[in-house]
């Protein structure tokens, strides 16, 4: 099995940049137990067992033969999992989404940002298993290089999808109809992921999305169940903790001008509140 750190992870993200693609096997760890925000979309298949994630502030309870499709920006983490758990998973290039625009996986975008979880029978994956497959054969093809590399993967990555919905709706599982309050919360996500490191207040987001900060945040809030401040906290702490294990050859206070705090007093006053312990002591917690 292949024990996900964050230094692994993130040499994956960035190999994304190459590759278009990652697929990793046999995970035994994902998500790890913090929460983590996730630079590119990642899917996750439970080959098996059982584990119990959180979802930005809700809980996924998943199992052998579920798909996960795990939208970036969000945020991620692990509460627990059964002994023989196990997951494959296959990192996405924002390049090669950006060329499966007007597929019926972007047509079907909506419904797993709210509801990421597929649940296929064993004839079903052994189906998207064989994808997965060839997908990973064409991404260890390198002598001699193809040709249209990044075009084979596209049409697997069509061919995965498309897979994917059929299954979902031959298994009774309709895509849910997101409510007005949740396409506001995934755009306000969106705009968080972009502008988290400058911008902390309601008013900025609610402005970009032509609605008032209280109408906003009764959006969010009926959907979600969390305001908008909670979540622009949420989100900024996601990214601390990421960056203080992932990254330990940055300073507590390069960490604090990274996120946007003043000093690094008042980031130490943000995460001890939130996390209940100050980032030097996260760190320390976690130094390997």
């Amino acid at each position: 099995m292949t024990t996900l750190d964050s230094h692994f992870f993130e040499q994956q993200v960035q190999n994304v940049g190459n590759l278009d693609a990652v697929v990793i096997k046999d995970i035994h760890n994902f998500p790890t137990i913090h929460s983590v925000v996730l630079p590119k979309l990642v899917i996750s298949i439970v080959t098996r067992g059982t584990a119990q994630w959180t979802y930005d502030h809700s809980e996924l309870n998943v199992k052998t033969n579920d798909i996960i499709i795990l939208p970036a920006r969000h945020i991620f983490g692990g509460l627990k999992q059964s002994d023989d758990y196990c997951t494959t998973l296959i990192i996405l290039g924002d390049k090669l989404l950006e060329d499966l625009r007007l597929t019926s996986y972007n047509y079907n975008l909506q419904q797993y940002h709210v509801s990421p979880i597929t649940s296929l029978r064993d004839e079903s994956i052994a189906s998207i298993s064989q994808v997965i497959t060839l997908m990973e054969t064409i991404l260890n093809q390198t002598e001699p290089e193809l040709t249209h590399k990044h075009e084979a993967l596209c049409g697997l990555l069509n061919i995965f999808f498309e897979f994917l919905n059929t299954f979902k709706s031959e298994d009774n599982q309709p895509a849910n109809n997101a409510s007005r309050g949740l396409i506001i919360y995934n755009k306000f996500m969106d705009l968080l992921a972009e502008h988290y490191a400058r911008e902390h207040k309601v008013n900025f987001y609610a402005e970009r999305l032509c609605l008032t900060p209280k109408y906003m945040s009764k959006l969010i809030n009926d959907a979600t169940g969390y305001g908008a401040n909670t979540w622009i906290d949420q989100y900024i702490l996601a990214k601390a903790k990421l960056l203080l294990i992932s990254r330990k050859d940055l300073s507590v206070q390069t960490i604090s001008q990274i996120l946007g705090f003043p000093e690094q007093a008042s980031f130490t006053r943000f995460f001890r509140n939130l996390a209940g312990i100050s980032p030097r002591d996260f760190r320390n917690e976690n130094m390997r």
